[in-house]
């Protein structure tokens, strides 16, 4: 296969060239998309998608049957193609470059941000001319890259450095740090199919960020792409308002799992602005004791405690050792709000006394956590106002307090954000905009 020396090339620059057929130079149609592969780091182009006139429909030509590409003239290929029978489309584990990614939004996971696909750089590999492999490398998002595509590119370049001295700046996304915004088929309007691994790396509250400037059927794309845990924690730090939106959009299969992950408080609130249909379906999923937790803690008066109060927390024993509930915290730390306290316990679960992440720490391994505890710790009743709660951790200083029964036994913990955002809602709706 003859090639021009070329390393680096761009989508807009293949888009509409002549496809001719190899034995007598006959125009066989233009070329108006590329079909590539997602099995490597990067796509590789595996096919083209040639219109050979108006009424006729498209027409695959796999990557092998391209016999000669002369940079910016034309693409000669063998036609018809022998030996398979003729594709009018790409194979289902292949994606349309043109229709998946130009002119959509994707996001970077190297900024955290939105951006808008103008064109795509390609990498040329020219074995020895024994064979050319075409590969998507960067995303370019710049002003460049348009100017590229409507081909004006050269005069503007020169009028801006005859003004400036110097070239337009190219701007460019590596593959590598591209998630698509939805997971669909390769004809849907919007991406590809990939998993969200590189999406939960990003901070939760990072991620929120990137769905508030998504559409509703991106945002819940993007959310049914990530793992259970991270959909719950990214929906925890959007505003109340989109977090609705986005539930009741959701399938209760699909949804359920990710309240299942959500903190009991944010659960109930969110389950309680669902229509009546949507939470039941909900209910038939979850296991049946999370189900009779979320009801009992939904009866609680909405001025109380325990209508805010988190019951996933960690707990000791007065018996066990710090080295045992470091082991513990470990663990929990990842569904547990509060997982810089531990709530010492008797054996009928009342309420006895609280250790801190640091006493553990500076504490000998086999230290008992009755010799380190702090003893008859600050608590509040489950049906204690919530103003009054918002005073106490103005006057201690605490980042949570224990929330006990008549019987002092633990039912859950109320954080300083919880209390601050339910006596002054406007704060938290501020914070996430």
């Amino acid at each position: 296969m003859a090639l021009e020396v070329v390393k680096f090339s761009y989508l807009s620059e293949f888009v509409n060239l002549p496809v001719l057929r190899i034995s007598d130079n006959k125009r066989i149609g233009k070329l108006v998309d590329l079909a590539a592969t997602t099995m490597q780091v990067y796509p590789r182009v595996t096919g083209l998608m040639v219109r050979t006139n108006r009424v006729k429909p498209q027409i695959y030509i796999p990557w092998n049957n391209v016999k000669r590409i002369v940079f910016k003239e034309h693409i000669a290929v063998e036609y018809p193609i022998s030996g398979v029978e003729q594709q009018a489309k790409a194979a289902e584990n292949e994606i349309l470059i043109c229709k998946t990614f130009l002119d959509k939004q994707i996001i970077s996971t190297e900024g955290y941000k939105i951006v808008r696909v103008n064109d795509l750089q390609l990498l040329i590999e020219d074995k020895a001319k024994e064979s050319t492999n075409l590969w998507v490398v960067h995303i370019d998002i710049g002003f460049k890259g348009i100017l590229r595509r409507i081909g004006i590119l050269r005069p503007v370049n020169a009028a801006f450095r005859w003004v400036t001295d110097r070239d337009i700046k190219d701007e460019f996304v590596s593959w590598k740090y591209v998630q698509p915004t939805a997971t669909s088929s390769v004809y849907a309007s919007v991406q590809l199919k990939t998993d969200a691994s590189k999406l939960s790396e990003i901070h939760p509250a990072d991620l929120a960020d990137i769905l508030e400037d998504l559409g509703t059927d991106e945002r819940i794309a993007l959310i049914e792409s990530l793992d259970n845990f991270t959909a719950a924690q990214t929906l925890q730090e959007m505003q109340f308002k989109n977090r609705l939106q986005i539930i009741e959009s959701m399938e209760p299969v699909k949804l359920a799992p990710i309240i299942n992950e959500m903190q009991m408080d944010e659960a109930v609130d969110l389950l309680e602005a669902c229509d009546l249909q949507k939470r039941q379906a909900v209910y038939t999923i979850l296991p049946p004791e999370k189900v009779t937790e979320l009801k009992e803690l939904s009866t609680l008066s909405m001025y109380s405690v325990g209508s805010i109060m988190n019951t996933d927390f960690v707990t000791a024993k007065p018996a066990e050792t710090a080295d045992v509930v470091l082991k513990r915290i470990c663990i929990e730390c990842e569904k547990s709000e509060m997982y810089r306290y531990a709530y010492v316990l008797d054996d009928d679960n009342r309420l006895k006394g609280v250790v801190s992440l640091r006493s553990l720490l500076m504490s000998d391994p086999q230290m008992l956590i009755v010799d380190i505890m702090a003893e008859q710790p600050v608590s509040v009743q489950i049906d204690t106002r919530i103003r009054h709660v918002a005073k106490l951790f103005f006057k201690y200083n605490f980042e949570a307090i224990p929330v006990i029964d008549d019987d002092d036994k633990l039912q859950g913990l109320v954080s300083f954000r919880d209390a601050l955002a339910s006596v002054f809602p406007e704060i938290k709706e501020e914070e996430t905009v």
